[in-house]
């Protein structure tokens, strides 16, 4: 039971997906190519609604977070964007060996015993202020956990974005590569490629897919991950947010000897 729920909270730590807010409308070039780059509104306030779900499918256990968070960003001398976001409010449910289990991080909740473990290191996430750093292809330089008094520590949040954009301008069936590293947790390798698949007046749908691979140990237990991620995220041309992600992970993880098949599902929208 604990190895299964141990899986479960490797699994909620590996991966979180960004998103954005949409702002006026361009229309596409006449050359029918479009120039992706992150470019959001200097000041500008906006709300991130990401949910995600860990799917053991050995054991049939389920637990899935919702995470609220706002903030905004600014862009410095230098053509940086820095993005400062706060994690608002944090909830969980879930079946864990056919109980039903709900929480929150402000409370109040039902769990107890293992699925407690497996919520609290999500929930003492709430509160947590964060800035990031990122140029306009949507690589992230740095960040760091704040508060009033200045930095704490240069603890990153759970929130990465996924897509990164290409240097030069694409038109609809373009691909593009990029290999990228998900810190969160034990840190993943992913080889992406994206796909410019449909442009609909201001807004770009890309596919996503890739290769997941990464090692590790946690608590004594050495470890390897394979798989797969999938995908779809609609990116507003405009401002370079992302602004509708749909992620897929499915993976096998390799501890103890045994062969665990994991599915992870994300979602996230801007209000």
């Amino acid at each position: 039971m604990k190895k299964a729920l141990f899986c479960s909270l490797l699994a909620s730590s590996l991966l979180f997906l960004g998103c954005g807010n949409s702002e006026t409308p361009k229309e596409e070039e006449s050359t029918g190519k479009i120039k992706l780059e992150f470019k959001p509104v200097d000041g500008k306030k906006i709300k991130m609604n990401y949910q995600f779900s860990v799917n053991q499918l050995t054991s049939g256990d389920v637990t899935a977070f919702e995470m609220e968070m706002s903030g905004k960003s600014e862009t410095d001398a230098d053509g940086k964007i820095i993005l400062e976001l706060k994690n608002d409010k944090i909830k969980m449910s879930g079946n864990i060996q056919g109980v039903k289990v709900s929480g929150s991080a402000s409370g109040p909740d039902s769990l107890i015993g293992d699925a407690k473990l497996v919520a609290l290191p999500i929930f003492t996430l709430e509160g947590n202020t964060y800035r990031g750093i990122y140029d306009i292809h949507l690589n992230k330089k740095t960040e760091v956990r704040f508060n009033e008094a200045g930095i704490i520590d240069s603890t990153e949040n759970k929130m990465q974005f996924l897509i990164r954009y290409p240097t030069k301008e694409i038109s609809i069936g373009d691909v593009w590569e990029k290999e990228i590293v998900i810190k969160a947790g034990n840190n993943m390798n992913c080889s992406a490629k994206y796909t410019l698949k449909e442009i609909h007046g201001d807004f770009a749908i890309i596919s996503i897919e890739g290769k997941l691979y990464g090692s590790g140990e946690k608590f004594g237990n050495e470890f390897s991950m394979e798989g797969k991620l999938t995908g779809s995220i609609t990116v507003d041309i405009t401002t370079g947010w992302p602004i509708d992600s749909d992620a897929h992970q499915d993976f096998i993880l390799k501890m103890g000897g045994k062969e665990i098949p994991i599915k992870y599902d994300i979602k996230c929208k801007i209000e």
